[in-house]
């Protein structure tokens, strides 16, 4: 584009020089850039806001996987500990019951107490005082009728269990 002097016309592209533009053009690029500016650090503050959000989230998950980890270690350390005692007790009850020795009960017995074996002929009766305990006599536990019976309600109570719910 050429005028009669042979001077180029510039691009409308570029910016006229601020103090020729007229003074409400440069408010309106003014308010536009500040908006521009503004929408930026709103971005920005929304990433630093995640980020920070993700950082929290992973040094909580990174604490509570260390405070598992120390409780199964404190776990594990206590069952050693329990396993070692278990140990330590059987030997001492094993020791124990090696160091009763029946030939020593025996000789006290007849010695000291006066106590003599039973002989052969003889029947010793022990009282044992039982609270809880039943009686039964040998003719209800092996009589052929109470076998049959405890027979049948033995194979019913398969059948039943075989087709109850569970």
């Amino acid at each position: 584009m050429e005028y009669g002097n042979l001077a180029y016309r510039l691009p409308e592209r570029y910016e006229e020089p601020i103090y020729r533009r007229k003074p409400q053009e440069n408010k309106v690029r003014i308010v536009k850039r500040n908006r521009e500016q503004m929408l930026i650090r709103g971005k920005n503050i929304r990433r630093i806001c995640v980020v920070i959000a993700v950082a929290m989230s992973a040094g909580f998950m990174i604490s509570e996987f260390v405070t598992v980890n120390e409780t199964h270690q404190k776990v594990a350390a206590l069952q050693k500990e329990l396993d070692q005692i278990e140990s330590a007790t059987s030997q001492m009850v094993f020791d124990m019951e090696q160091s009763v020795d029946l030939a020593e009960i025996e000789r006290q017995a007849t010695t000291r107490l006066g106590m003599q074996r039973p002989e052969k002929y003889q029947t010793v009766y022990v009282n044992v005082r039982q609270e809880d305990y039943t009686e039964s006599t040998a003719g209800e536990v092996e009589g052929i009728g109470n076998g049959i019976i405890s027979l049948i309600k033995n194979i019913g109570g398969h059948i039943v269990r075989f087709f109850s719910i569970k």
